[in-house]
């Protein structure tokens, strides 16, 4: 009865703000001479937002939004969005996975909306035709939520929708809490009028009552809003944060996970950010980087099907470029953990020349030519840091994020494992120097210079480097660097026990392949004998794909004889999943581009093999090399069903070799229709083609049972009009 009457009496509260929120509000434009015009509002929110609308690199160099890229995708929902809650039930509030690009740019979308078309008139999620004015925005951790954020405000004050909205709020959500504004009012006099004088602050705030009808509230982060729902403050908080959600004019944005639909109002339009496309990539690399060096990254990225995994996420590329003067000759060859160690030590080298290393005597120039053991070393110290504070988050309920105390106390955690080492206790100064350093970040710091240290959350650069830094600390305890042994936190048995128990949850995925890209020598061979000791997945599908993961990573460092042994297993599995499928459409653990290409080349002369099956496969993959080229090649220049399937996985490489587009080329003459459309659309696929590809669809025009759809693309002095034409024709001619 008691719990029953708190629950009425919390209701009746929030009740009680929501009415009192708005009333205050609403009173604000009676009890203010509204003296300010609306134009003094423009003014000092462009000057509020001013030192935020800029992107800062890695490199510490600014980034005009001009070279940020945002793309959009309309969700298929409200089914999809619930189904997408569902697969992400597992996952902890404060943990998102990033996935890869072919992942998050398939999800649920069916149309993609431009920046400047977001207040068009379109079709809604209630089936009328009008301009959406409450629009829902997901996307993963990092892959540009708060930088769409900045567009929207810069674009607003370049002219855009100023015809449409008197004014654009772009709130944090994340900082409702520390402001301790719990209605419209204290937020803007508190926030964004906080410098000017009492009179003066007061007649912006009536001018903005006055006019809120029309101003576009940008709530950023709803994942992020912490209400403590027992307490009076965390029941005016999620009052306040409901009276913002149903302002006339809303776009809010959230990670999947984070969505709570019973706080969210009524949606027109529910949105998906997935980061860079392929064109993206390519501009980004051509505005921030040399003509020859933007070039070579970019033929990097085709060939490597795990960059391509990778560079979607705008944070993920900037690092790339900014250390690809520090990876070796021989890129091709570097595994992930290899691609991470390489970027680590660059971020490093560039802090310890910020963070005054020179003091060991060394001098910036001279930090700048250290070999990359003497960076290492000069930085050990925090890396040890690091390595322990990602692990305790992954192991402490996968924590990203970390408060001022959860900071502090892995110091003095740390601190208490050296002195039982006998090893030098940290240096006072340690948190202050790593919080300067290039891999631990706050959004807080920008958006809110005034906020103390004890009320910002600090998060890894990526999610990708927190686990990086998390399987350093786990190789060092399976004896592979005994330089750091004596700062264990945990013996040998526990650390293998830990990868027994944890080795198929899908958070710790990534960790293991970066500590097989870690190991040498014998422990990296125990490591894989320990993924293959009981507890095995029964079903067998994720244990063969946590193998061939961390072959990938491995294999380099392992024995012939072992490599062909785990080889000889996938091999199998492969066989089983063909046969268990009746030779279906694909394999899932085959399509993976960690899966080892060999073996399903190998494949297709195995007795009962299907070809059909095994080229959907290599269709599925991101990238292929000139071998499987050559292979697919071979079917599409023989005879049989086949020849549609491989035309059409070939389409899917965004460069192909002058033999892969002649054998295309010479498929659009084919008898078949199915062969001649998958050529035409495998070669409209390409991001450049000769002329000779061109004068071929032309003069397939002139078969009138052949159809292609073939997207546009640039052509030896003819633009993507003229090609798009050619294939309007050549779809037209078939009708």
């Amino acid at each position: 009865m008691d719990s029953d009457m708190t629950v009425i009496g919390q209701e009746h509260i929030r009740k009680r703000k929501n009415h009192q929120d708005q009333e205050d509000f609403d009173n604000a434009a009676k009890r203010y001479k509204p003296a300010a015009r609306f134009q003094d509002i423009r003014v000092a929110l462009q000057a509020y937002y001013e030192p935020y609308l800029t992107i800062q690199r890695v490199s510490g160099d600014m980034l005009s939004l001009d070279s940020c890229y945002i793309n959009l995708a309309i969700v298929e929902a409200p089914a999809q969005r619930q189904k997408d809650k569902e697969d992400l039930k597992a996952q902890a509030g404060t943990f998102c996975r990033i996935l890869g690009h072919e992942t998050i740019s398939e999800t649920n979308v069916n149309a993609s909306i431009p920046l400047e078309e977001l207040f068009d008139k379109r079709r809604l999620r209630d089936g009328k035709d009008e301009i959406p004015k409450t629009i829902l925005v997901q996307g993963r951790a990092g892959i540009g939520k708060t930088t769409l954020c900045k567009k929207l405000v810069h674009a607003y004050q370049g002219g855009l929708w100023k015809d449409r909205f008197d004014a654009v709020l772009w709130l944090p959500l994340r900082q409702l809490k520390s402001l301790k504004a719990y209605n419209l009012e204290d937020l803007l006099c508190k926030k964004y009028f906080s410098q000017y004088p009492r009179q003066e602050k007061e007649s912006l705030v009536a001018v903005l009552a006055a006019h809120k009808d029309n101003v576009l509230f940008i709530l950023d982060g709803l994942d992020e809003v912490l209400t403590e729902a027992q307490t009076e403050q965390g029941i005016a908080l999620e009052a306040f944060l409901r009276h913002l959600l149903r302002q006339k004019h809303v776009i809010i944005t959230s990670r999947p996970s984070g969505v709570d639909t019973s706080i969210l109002p009524k949606l027109d339009l529910e949105l998906e950010t997935v980061g860079f496309s392929t064109q993206n990539v390519k501009d980004y690399l051509h505005k921030v980087l040399n003509p020859d060096t933007a070039k070579a990254v970019q033929d990097y990225i085709e060939r490597m099907p795990l960059i391509q995994s990778l560079v979607n996420i705008p944070v993920q590329l900037d690092v790339i470029c900014y250390s690809w003067g520090e990876l070796p000759s021989d890129k091709d060859s570097l595994t992930m953990a290899g691609l991470y160690q390489m970027m680590v030590r660059r971020l490093w080298r560039k802090d310890a020349a910020r963070l005054q290393k020179a003091g060991k005597g060394f001098g910036p120039q001279q930090i700048q030519r250290l070999l990359p053991h003497q960076i290492d070393q000069l930085m050990v110290v925090e890396d040890e840091y690091l390595s322990f504070l990602a692990f305790k988050g992954l192991q402490d309920d996968h924590k990203i994020e970390f408060d001022e105390s959860t900071l502090s106390g892995a110091i003095q955690e740390l601190d208490e494992l050296r002195e039982m080492a006998d090893q030098e206790p940290l240096l006072p100064q340690l948190l202050n120097t790593l919080k300067q350093t290039s891999f631990l970040h706050t959004a807080d710091a920008e958006l809110d210079t005034s906020k103390g240290d004890s009320q910002r959350a600090w998060y890894f650069l990526h999610l990708t480097f927190q686990e990086y830094f998390a399987a350093i600390w786990l190789t060092r305890h399976l004896g592979n660097n005994p330089k750091h042994k004596s700062s264990s936190m945990m013996t040998v048995e526990k650390t293998k026990a830990f990868i027994l128990q944890n080795k198929y949850n899908p958070r710790y995925e990534i960790v293991w392949w970066m500590v097989a890209g870690q190991l040498r020598g014998e422990t990296l061979v125990s490591f894989f004998y320990l993924l293959q000791e009981p507890p095995v997945d029964l079903i067998g599908g994720y244990h063969h794909c946590l193998l061939a993961a961390c072959l990938k990573e491995g294999r380099n460092q392992l024995e012939l004889q072992r490599v062909e042994g785990l080889e000889t297993q996938l091999a199998q599995w492969l066989q089983f999943e063909m046969t268990a499928n009746n030779h279906g459409y694909s394999s899932s653990l085959g399509s993976m581009s960690y899966f080892p290409e060999e073996l399903l080349i190998g494949s297709f002369g195995q007795p009962g093999a299907s070809q059909e099956y095994l080229i959907r496969t290599l269709e599925m993959r991101t990238s292929l090399t000139q071998s499987a080229v050559e292979v697919l090649l071979e079917v599409l220049q023989g005879s049989g069903r086949p020849k549609k399937i491989a035309a059409s996985a070939l389409g899917n490489q965004s460069t192909l070799s002058e033999s892969a587009l002649q054998a295309l080329i010479g498929a659009l003459q084919h008898k078949d229709w199915n062969v001649r459309r998958s050529a035409a659309e495998a070669l409209g696929k390409q991001s450049t083609l000769p002329e000779s590809a061109l004068r071929a669809l032309i003069g397939a025009l002139q078969h009138k049972r052949a159809k292609g759809s073939a997207g546009p693309g640039k052509v030896d002095g003819l633009c993507a009009e003229d090609v798009a034409k050619v294939m309007n024709a050549f779809d037209q001619a078939q009708t």
